[in-house]
């Protein structure tokens, strides 16, 4: 299972196929798409429907105001002001990153070097 909230993006159409084709309803196949089962039927569905009926997988990401800057020390940052009032802060060459909270205090800090790390960082910030 997948901790943030990814699913697969089909057509209706393959949706009704995938039904089909595994002998289930629709029901199934959304629950299977949108990770929300994860049986060994649920794993074929989703793999079938990116092998074979142009399955794209997706993730959402929080929407936030995001500034690309360098710094007058040459820093190349990444700022990202969520509507809470929290602030990401990534360095674009090392992958530090801070979260900071509404006052400016430092919440976390982590090294980032994945962009499934990034995201799940983004929907930390964007819980507080």
């Amino acid at each position: 299972m997948r901790t943030t909230e990814s699913y697969i993006k089909v057509s209706n159409e393959a949706r009704a196929k995938l039904a089909r084709l595994f002998n289930v309803e629709e029901k199934t196949v959304y629950l299977a798409l949108t990770y929300r089962r994860d049986s060994d039927k649920a794993r074929k569905i989703r793999y079938t429907a990116v092998r074979n009926y142009g399955g794209v997988a997706m993730c959402h990401c929080p929407e936030c105001e995001t500034i690309h800057n360098v710094t007058e020390d040459g820093r190349q940052l990444m700022v990202q002001n969520f509507d809470n009032g929290i602030k990401l802060e990534i360095d674009k060459q090392t992958g530090a990153a801070v979260v900071y909270n509404r006052k400016g205090a430092v919440v976390c800090r982590r090294q980032i070097v994945k962009f499934p790390e990034l995201t799940e960082l983004q929907l930390y910030a964007e819980s507080l």
